[in-house]
């Protein structure tokens, strides 16, 4: 949620502009965890935040979501 909290406060100072190139970025714990869970962690943690949980809290929740709660998904 740091990105969104970068993108608000630049906001402020003007006009943001996309830039046209493609990100890259790495599909690690969609693999890992599957997109269905991923997308609800994600889902979740971004409404936590909409709602007014702090930022600290919010990475505590993450990693320990990431790091312990849900075993490796295998290979089918």
């Amino acid at each position: 949620m740091e990105d969104v909290e970068f993108y608000r406060k630049l906001h402020r100072f003007g006009r943001v502009r996309a830039v046209p190139q493609r990100l890259i970025t790495s599909a690690r714990r969609y693999e890992q965890f599957g997109p269905t869970r991923v997308t609800f962690i994600y889902g979740l943690i971004a409404t936590l935040y909409a709602v007014g949980v702090p930022l600290r809290l919010l990475a505590a929740i993450y990693a320990a979501i990431f790091q312990s709660t849900f075993p490796p998904r295998t290979s089918r």
